[in-house]
């Protein structure tokens, strides 16, 4: 009996929207188009879908181009590269069959290397959303049901796939992570015209890294270092399990892009209409899943931020449930240190930002696209999908003046949010608040945070435009921004207090902490000498204070 044929790199496995805005199905060969009607996004009804599907391409052209030095992503980007694009695709294309070979033989896509035998998963519980068993038990799948999808067609079944492996969470004992951890953030740089749409493919080379050099040069003979379902796996049974680093020998940096964390293998359970693609064709029903997959360490994959606690190895960021704010668009694109502690970018802003890729892209448009599934432990809370401003200096100078005047001015907010919670707490609860952290100290952090946005990219934008004031100036503008936005959301939070005759008692405590707040953000104080702002030179018992002034 024949089995059913599904190949990645040659199939019309790609769900996108076109230039024209009509929608179609292209091979990995038709996404590289930039001429007539080409390809602009990718077009799964998931957001996660549409991530895995750019990482799984930007992963592709990693293996058919092979960069290995910032000439080489240059070569690439402006066209000049000698590569033979479609022999490599082909050379390629064995390795890529979702099922095998018309006899059901040889390696498989993302699933492992040997036959697994068991009873089946439902196919469903291959999206990372799917409540799980303890979920289900629970009855608390309210927003994202149970039953979904009865089965997948092959084409919704391989993304499926892929995007576990990519980004899967815990899943139980033995059932690992993906390397970069459970729901790791995933940033992306998006080149932007206001004329014309801009070619899927262009975003996908401003994301490809230079990941090779002489020491890890890839040979085709390697590819098994590149792609595990080549060869068996290597397992993860026994204490203490064998963890697989980025620079084991067993495995090659690019397999980044590839990992397969968990042992699976596809069933095939005859044929009906995909719920997800609405197609007709062979439905996969289930997978069967063996535990004890490849124990990913230390890695550092090229389109994640991680960060690193002093000493200790570095780790994914994780996207969390609420906004992505510009706190956090900090740490992702300029990256900082702070005692010790260090937040970097991913390898791919930084080319963009300050590496090869940065001639390139001065004078366009770009933005930042942050994404991922936020996990509370096995379940999936919400899926992030943010677009932020990026901004390419015009020089060296420039862009080191662009950072550290990025991270000075987050700190200082920090700074501000710390004195608003105090004050709103002392004011309402004369400084017996159980908490800061929720209730409406958390309303206040969240709006005084989106009403200092804007502001904040306004000063980081005419910096990268050269058209900023001076540092003192900018900061004393963005002290003042603070102190207003401040003092306004206390006045809101407090309100309350001050019409309310069962809390009269609350008025002198109310007046007294608008006012301290208000001394403690003038040019004169802690926060404006944090900051940068210069402050007088005369001796502090020279100056005449106010009572409660705590400069």
């Amino acid at each position: 009996m024949s089995v059913p044929q599904l190949n990645i790199l040659t199939d019309p496995v790609f769900p996108v929207i076109k230039a024209s805005g009509g929608k179609a199905w292209m091979t990995f060969s038709d996404l590289l188009v930039e001429h007539g009607d080409f390809a602009v996004s990718f077009d799964w009804p998931r957001a996660d879908f549409n991530i895995a599907c750019i990482e799984l391409c930007i992963g592709i052209l990693s293996l058919v181009y092979k960069p290995a030095k910032p000439d080489d992503w240059l070569d690439i980007w402006h066209g000049e590269a000698e590569t033979d694009v479609p022999a490599r695709i082909m050379a390629l294309r064995s390795h890529f069959n979702l099922l095998g070979d018309k006899n059901g033989k040889g390696p498989r896509f993302c699933q492992d290397f040997e036959e697994l035998a068991g009873e089946p998963n439902a196919a469903e519980a291959l999206l990372i959303d799917t409540p799980g068993v303890n979920g289900q038990k629970k009855n608390a799948d309210l927003l994202t049901h149970r039953d979904r999808f009865p089965g997948l067609g092959l084409k919704a079944a391989a993304i499926a796939l892929y995007t576990l492996q990519q980004f899967a969470p815990s899943g139980g004992a033995g059932n690992r992570t993906s390397m970069r951890g459970g729901g790791p953030m995933t940033t992306l740089v998006l080149p932007i015209s206001n004329n014309a749409p801009v070619p899927l493919l262009r975003m996908l080379l401003a994301n490809l890294p230079v990941q090779f050099n002489r020491e890890n040069a890839l040979h085709d003979a390697d590819l098994g270092r590149v792609l595990p379902w080549l060869r068996p796996t290597i397992t993860s049974e026994g204490k203490p399990p064998r963890e697989i680093a980025e620079a084991d020998p067993a495995v090659h940096p690019a397999q980044a892009f590839f990992g397969m964390p968990r042992r699976i293998r596809l069933v095939v359970g005859g044929e009906g209409q995909c719920p997800m693609t609405g197609e007709t064709g062979p439905l996969v029903t289930g997978f069967i899943q063996k535990p004890w997959g490849m124990n990913y360490s230390v890695w550092t994959h090229p389109l994640t931020p991680y960060r690193q606690l002093k000493d200790n190895p570095p780790y994914s960021v994780k996207p969390k449930a609420s906004r992505l704010g510009y706190r956090d668009w900090v740490g992702m694109t300029v990256g900082r240190v702070d005692k010790g502690n260090i937040a970097s970018p991913a390898a791919v802003v930084k080319a963009v930002l300050n590496g090869p890729a940065a001639e390139a892209m001065r004078g366009k448009t770009l933005r930042m696209l942050a994404s991922g599934w936020s996990m509370n432990n096995m379940e999936a809370e919400t899926y992030l999908y943010s677009v932020q401003p990026l901004y390419i200096a015009a020089d060296e100078q420039s862009a080191q003046r662009l950072a550290d005047l990025a991270v000075s001015l987050a700190d200082s907010a920090d700074r501000v949010v710390g004195l608003l919670r105090r004050a709103l707490n002392q004011a309402l609860f004369s400084g017996q608040a159980k908490s800061t952290e929720t209730g409406l100290f958390a309303e206040a952090t969240d709006a005084f945070f989106a009403d200092t946005e804007t502001a904040f990219h306004d000063h980081i934008r005419a910096i990268a435009e050269q058209n900023a004031p001076d540092d003192q100036t900018l900061k004393k503008g963005w002290l003042r921004t603070l102190r207003e936005t401040a003092l306004r959301i206390y006045d809101i939070h407090t309100a309350p207090a001050l019409a309310d005759p069962a809390r009269f008692n609350r008025i002198e405590a109310v007046v007294e902490e608008h006012r301290r707040l208000d001394v403690q953000l003038r040019n004169i104080g802690k926060i404006a000498s944090d900051l940068g702002i210069l402050q007088p030179s005369e001796p502090k018992s020279a100056r005449k204070r106010t009572k409660g002034d705590v400069a």
